[in-house]
């Protein structure tokens, strides 16, 4: 693997993190952020779409990992926006750029709870082998209230999927590879961004008159939540660049398992003002909080694993 971008790449890559860094501005009143669950990224959606930015993975020269580029810096933000399956999973699997935002579920989470199902104007859903298209017009959803830092929706009745669009047995493997990478990169992205902001709030913290940030304990900590970040984001782009289901599997798997330690850590050297609305920290970690579950959790990507890395041994011990 080349762990360095063309020169294209890197263009595209430094674009993105201006627009992200033009347009991540909490909404505030006075000094104090409005104590909201979710801020949307408005003004950033509406800047990528109108450069194209969504339909990177369909231009001549560029591909997945252009794409996975998109997708963590995006992620970044303490706004949030649905980017992963519309400019990520939904062309690469399609080969086209269905109407955004697009929701991805599997046909048991429909009537549960789904991200971005209430502004989705197209449905993916993993249908086990194959996988339906699903055009949300007409179709009711049920916003959901929580604390996860996303928009939540469940479909008030199952849906009659007889007239749905088919992509063809064998498409939902596929789906599920997409769906695991652009999972790894939305994790690795929330938890970098919660470590960053917390490593700036330990310097600025005093406690016995020094920073809190200069207690080893502390640094130590940070050092191993920094390594559990990069080390995500790394499996993630190793999976957009190979386009292995196996690579996919292993950094969703890594990125869910972080999980825990990093929002405990994080959590803990922000004390109790970590916990309110008005503190940045719960944008990051609450979205944390559903993705930790998401395609069933990092059980399921164990079962993946031992199945594409010891399809043999399953097959004799059965």
């Amino acid at each position: 693997m080349d762990f360095d971008f063309s020169a294209d790449q890197r263009v595209l890559r430094e674009t993105i993190m201006r627009m992200v860094a033009d347009n991540r501005d909490l909404p505030r009143t006075g000094n104090v952020v409005e104590p909201k669950t979710l801020h949307r990224a408005a003004a950033l959606e509406v800047s990528l779409a109108t450069g194209g930015f969504f339909d990177v993975a369909l231009e001549p020269g560029c591909g997945a990992v252009d794409a996975a580029a998109l997708v963590y810096e995006c992620a970044l933000s303490p706004l949030v926006l649905e980017v992963g399956a519309s400019a990520l999973v939904a062309p690469l699997l399609t080969g086209e750029a269905l109407p955004r935002p697009v929701a991805i579920a599997r046909l048991a989470d429909l009537t549960r709870g789904v991200r971005f199902l209430g502004d989705a104007r197209t449905l993916l859903i993993d249908l086990g082998e194959d996988v339906a298209v699903v055009d949300m017009a007409g179709l009711a959803v049920t916003e959901l209230d929580g604390v996860y830092a996303y928009p939540l929706g469940k479909l008030a009745a199952p849906p009659d999927l007889t007239a749905a669009r088919r992509l063809g047995a064998g498409k939902a493997a596929e789906l599920r590879r997409l769906w695991r990478l652009a999972l790894a990169l939305e994790i690795a992205a929330a938890m970098q961004a919660a470590t960053d902001f917390t490593t700036d709030y330990v310097k600025q913290r005093h406690v016995f008159g020094r920073p809190v940030g200069s207690f080893q304990a502390v640094q130590h900590r940070l050092a191993a939540d920094a390594e559990k970040c990069r080390g995500s984001y790394w499996l993630a782009m190793k999976a957009a660049w190979s386009g292995q289901p196996l690579d996919a599997a292993l950094a969703a798997l890594h990125a869910q398992r972080a999980i825990t330690q990093v929002n405990y850590d994080v959590h803990q050297f922000n004390g109790a003002l970590g916990m309110t609305l008005e503190h940045a920290l719960h944008l990051w970690t609450f979205r944390l909080r559903w993705l930790v579950g998401e395609m069933g959790g990092f059980r399921t990507h164990v079962a993946e694993i031992s199945e594409l890395a010891w399809p043999d041994a399953l097959r004799k011990a059965g």
